[in-house]
């Protein structure tokens, strides 16, 4: 019975443990949650578009492989005191060119330390295929002074994203650079206690993912049309990963003008996007119609 008792109580000791255990590993997660953190944003341009989940599709012939991006930091509780920020491209087959501040397109820099281009120390990094950027105001008491009501109401920097010529069809990332003597952090001043504290945010910062293809999107057999036939190969595709994870048989090219919904996958629901729009442009005698992109984006 004493060993029962026993039993019992080290059960419910473990469960406390565990519980508390995990309700610090929330709040952990939740500080570090709300620690500053960068993203990256493409503008739509001729040949580029933004997919319903966030992906980039580039056309390479339309756009002639020039992607025109910005990055920005995310910081809710406005803490920043310095910016030391590296984004690189994991293909060579991908360069960022024309690094700039944000004041001659967007009128302004995050920050009111910076009132032009010039102040925005930007450097090009070709050991890491990338750029390097540093924000650090003069005064070491306090953060830097946001120019609008949040710390993205403006971008760190502009560039462009210019694939080399005859780069292979496929996905590319650009993302945030954090490794060996290239790092990237945000002096967070002053906390709690008042104390600065350097944070790194490489792994909390989502990439910049392009699929890149030598034709429109969803144009599978690169015929100049996107129907039932486009939709059939990307079935086929599907069904041959979902068997026994064989090679679908898709190029570069088609597996990114295949992922018409920017998910990362190739699978049953870009096949029905396609049929879906098939049916709806089909139907269109007047008026204008919609990009396959738009009218995926307009589909709950």
């Amino acid at each position: 019975m004493k060993k029962f008792i026993s039993l019992i109580s080290s059960v419910a000791l473990a469960a406390t443990m565990t519980a508390a255990f995990s309700a610090n590993a929330a709040d952990d997660a939740s500080e570090k949650s709300s620690d500053p953190s960068f993203y990256f944003k493409a503008d739509e341009a001729e040949g580029t578009e933004v997919l319903k989940f966030g992906r980039i599709f580039v056309n390479t012939k339309k756009s002639e492989g020039k992607i025109p991006a910005a990055v920005y930091i995310k910081d809710e509780k406005k803490v920043a005191g310095q910016v030391f920020l590296k984004w690189a491209s994991d293909n060579k087959d991908l360069k960022i060119k024309n690094a700039t501040g944000p004041v001659a397109k967007y009128g302004a820099t995050p920050y009111k330390s910076f009132t032009s281009d010039d102040d925005v120390a930007i450097v090009v990094l070709d050991a890491i295929n990338g750029v390097g950027l540093n924000y650090s105001d003069i005064s070491s008491a306090a953060p830097m002074e946001c120019t609008g009501e949040t710390s993205d109401a403006y971008p760190l920097a502009c560039f462009d994203a210019v694939f080399e010529k005859n780069a292979a069809g496929g996905t590319y990332n650009i993302g945030v650079y954090d490794q060996g003597a290239y790092f990237s952090s945000v002096v967070c001043r002053p906390t709690g206690d008042g104390k600065s504290v350097e944070v790194f945010p490489a792994e909390t910062s989502p990439k910049l993912t392009i699929n890149a293809a030598n034709r429109m999107l969803g144009d599978v057999n690169d015929d100049g049309l996107v129907d039932a036939v486009d939709s059939s190969l990307i079935m086929k595709a599907y069904a041959k990963m979902s068997a026994s994870d064989e090679d679908p048989g898709l190029t570069g090219d088609q597996t990114a003008c295949a992922d018409v919904n920017g998910d990362g996958n190739i699978d049953a629901v870009d096949a029905s996007n396609i049929l879906a729009y098939y049916a709806y442009a089909s139907s269109i005698t007047e008026g204008d119609t919609l990009s396959l992109n738009n009218f995926i984006k307009s589909r709950k």
